[in-house]
């Protein structure tokens, strides 16, 4: 069917003012690259809607050589079939050698002035420029459309001289509707600039650009556009919501990189973060420094990502953006009304994609409820947890953020720690720089009782989430390996830093006042016992204390609550 039952085409191209593509309510359904914006206009001011994929290319891209030219047109073919199909997927024919417009199917404010013998469709407005404000900066889709708008110049002319006649066509809204609110940011990772040391500059500014991309994918749904190859030399507006690229200097043994982001609707540069050292230090120990400041630009440019709503760049960030971060922050607010909130929003995303994350997040929910004591737990959420964590294991999720979800399920839940051992092995091998991965692993070296494996994974833990919005977690585990260490002054230290960001964070107050009842500081431990009774006051009961701590080994039991008990808990309250 080409036409709704009323007889309107169902999409909308307006080419005069600017270019607009709209369902026939007026919904925005414009593509947002502005390659994919010029493709359509190629298409619908072609003769029968059709053009060769040669012309095309020579039209946008006519100063890449083949390979990449082809490789940009099959790109700006896939962004503009998504635009297409929330209206009419049948609209855009691809063949091998050809693309093209089925036009019964798409109504052109332009070609229906031309097809109605000069009369002028009601609502469109004869002193609009065509195709207002386009550029893409290329000389031969100038030239194209520099002849384009002559022609409708003519044309122009022709209507002025008369008054125009309306045809019996659909009028289109007075206005197109607002922009939709995108449900995808769209990342593109520009060529690195290289000053000296070409292959090592070169090298390390990939590695450091694809972490980041990478890393950010873990957190899904960000879309991320490779425009290395594509000669995009500088950022122009219309194309992915932000660009990233790094510049680095090779002088000698040192190298300086810098990480750059730009708002590409107003070409504003929103961060730059740089390090300085040693080429040789950002290959050491597993690429730990590089790693780290991977990490810290993700959780830059997610706060970023995160903040951003209506302005100059038409940007705008909706409920799914990077749902990872908003979904572990909202569970670690402690709240649980945010809690029951964030489960629904799971269980929502979850009917609506088939991504390993959402369930996985959800699992992780259950097993964070019952670590802070929020929420009942019995028998039956405890099966479908566990069901729902074999599910996802035998899908075998290719996400570090999902796996770890999966692993601490396995461990902290039901005490199959030797599952969880090779779940996180996996997902450390899938993402080194994920901070939340090598937290869990190190809760998990913990529950086994290797305290010297956990304190190596909680350090890079709190090294790589240093600007997590979720650091606390980090710093939580490290004073918990600390007091079951035995380093009581550095687990009280750590559990202060917690808790000056989350100061209802159970888990730091427990571990933080077993320290202080090791150190003897009974001052410190009553007023932070109080205020743990405060917000758990089944803490005050014996059973109730050896059932939070959840400690699988006897002796690091033992040690805690031998800390709790000369913090002044013995058999009630302090």
């Amino acid at each position: 069917m080409t036409k709704t039952e009323s007889g309107e085409r169902p999409a909308r191209l307006h080419l005069l003012g600017a270019l607009c593509l709209t369902d026939a309510e007026g919904r925005d359904f414009t593509p947002k690259s502005r390659k994919a914006q010029a493709l359509l206009a190629l298409l619908a001011l072609s003769p029968r809607g059709t053009r060769t994929r040669i012309w095309l290319r020579d039209k946008l891209w006519s100063e890449s050589d083949e390979g990449r030219a082809s490789g940009s047109l099959r790109q700006s073919v896939y962004e503009l079939k998504g635009a297409l199909k929330g209206i009419d997927a049948g609209i855009l024919t691809t063949e091998r050698n050809a693309l093209g417009l089925d036009l019964d199917r798409l109504w052109v404010d332009l070609r229906a002035i031309r097809e109605g013998g000069g009369a002028l469709p009601a609502g469109v407005d004869p002193d609009a420029d065509l195709l207002e404000g386009f550029d893409i900066s290329d000389e031969e889709f100038e030239d194209w459309l520099t002849l384009e708008r002559s022609a409708w110049e003519r044309l122009r002319e022709t209507l002025t001289a008369a008054p125009p006649v309306a045809v019996d066509a659909p009028a289109p809204p007075e206005a197109p509707a607002p922009r939709r609110m995108p449900r995808v940011i769209e990342i593109g990772l520009l060529p690195g600039i290289v000053h000296g040391g070409l292959r090592s500059g070169a090298f390390i500014g990939d590695y450091i650009i694809e972490s980041v991309a990478r890393a950010l994918l873990d957190y899904h749904p960000v879309q991320i556009v490779d425009l290395r190859e594509a000669g995009e030399a500088e950022p122009r507006p219309g194309e992915p919501d932000f660009l990233i690229r790094t510049r680095t200097l090779v002088v000698g043994d040192t190298a300086s990189v810098s990480f750059l982001v730009y708002e590409n609707g107003t070409n504003t540069l929103v961060l730059s973060q740089s390090m300085q050292t040693r080429q040789k230090d950002f290959y050491e120990d597993e690429f730990a420094l590089t790693n780290q400041f991977v990490a810290q630009n993700v959780d830059h440019l997610a706060k970023i990502i995160g903040g951003t709503r209506d302005g100059p760049s038409g940007i705008r960030n909706d409920y799914s953006a990077l749902i990872g971060y908003g979904v572990l922050a909202g569970m670690f607010d402690l709240d649980p009304g945010r809690m029951r909130a964030t489960t629904e929003a799971l269980d929502r995303l979850n009917e609506r994609t088939e991504n390993s994350l959402f369930p996985s997040l959800g699992a992780y929910a259950s097993s964070f409820a019952l670590g802070e004591n929020i929420g009942g737990w019995d028998r039956a959420r405890r099966e479908r947890t566990e069901a729902l964590a074999m599910d996802l294991l035998q899908a075998n999720p290719f996400n570090s953020i999902a796996l770890a979800c999966i692993g601490h399920v396995m461990g902290f839940v039901l005490d199959r720690h030797d599952i969880a051992a090779d779940i996180f092995g996996r997902a450390v091998r899938l993402n080194p720089m994920q901070a939340f991965v090598w937290d869990h692993l190190a809760l998990h070296e913990l529950y086994c009782g290797d305290l010297d494996r956990a304190r190596a994974a909680s350090d890079r833990a709190v090294n790589l989430g240093k600007y997590s919005p979720i650091s606390y977690t980090y710093e939580t585990t490290a004073c918990m390996v600390a007091t079951l260490s035995g380093d009581h002054a550095r687990a009280v230290a750590l559990g202060r830093r917690a808790l000056l960001k989350q100061p209802r964070f159970n888990a730091a107050m427990r571990y933080t006042l077993a320290a202080l009842g090791h150190l003897g500081d009974r001052a410190a431990a009553h007023a932070l016992g109080a205020e743990l009774l405060r917000l758990d006051p089944g803490f005050g009961d014996r059973e109730t204390r050896e059932m939070r701590f959840r400690l699988p080994c006897r002796e690091a039991s033992a040690h805690v609550l031998e800390g709790i008990e000369r913090a002044g808990f013995r058999g009630g309250r302090t």
